[in-house]
Order: C-alpha cells, then structure tokens, then sequence
C-alpha cells in the first residue's frame, strides 16, 4: 500500500523551495514540509496491482490538482521556515 501523494509532494517540494531561499534544506526540514503538507491532504492510497493506480496518477498530473497541491506545500514551507525543530545554528540552504 502506497500513497501516491507523497512522490508528487516531494516532487513539488523541490521545485517550489527556491523561491524560498530563507527556508532551511537540511534532511529534518525537509522531511517536516513533506510530513505537514501530507498531513493536510486526504491521502490517495493504491495497493501496485491497483488499476486504479494509473487514474491516481494521471489526477497528480493535472494542472488543477497540482496547483492545490502547491499551495499546500507552500504552507507548509512558510511554517517550517518559521518554525524549524532544530538549533537555528544547524540551517542549511542551497
């Protein structure tokens, strides 16, 4: 059992962090922005011999879907930025 969300999150992810240059990249951060954003998206679950699989991921691919997917994850960039779980010292940008 997989949730499709989470690659198409991850892929949004690091398209979108540049325009956050103050946001931290370190593995934690990281981690965190992908974990809030799933945490604030209905999951999309499929099981691999799931036909349905292949109608999940052609909706990721929509421009709509994606948009709301971005705005998602662009919150939870903001927040983390704001609110890292580690010593301000520890920061890591690109």
């Amino acid at each position: 059992m997989k949730n499709l969300l989470e690659g198409a999150i991850r892929e949004l992810y690091l398209e979108l962090r540049v325009n956050f240059p103050e946001a931290c990249r370190c593995e934690r951060c990281q981690a965190d922005v992908v974990t809030f954003a799933l945490n604030h998206l209905t999951p999309r679950y499929t099981v691999e011999e799931n036909p349905g699989r292949t109608l999940v991921a052609v909706d990721l691919q929509r421009e709509a879907t994606r948009a709301s997917l971005a705005v998602t994850v662009i919150e939870a960039i903001r927040v983390v930025a704001v609110n890292p779980r580690h010593d301000r010292n520890q920061r890591t940008v690109d």
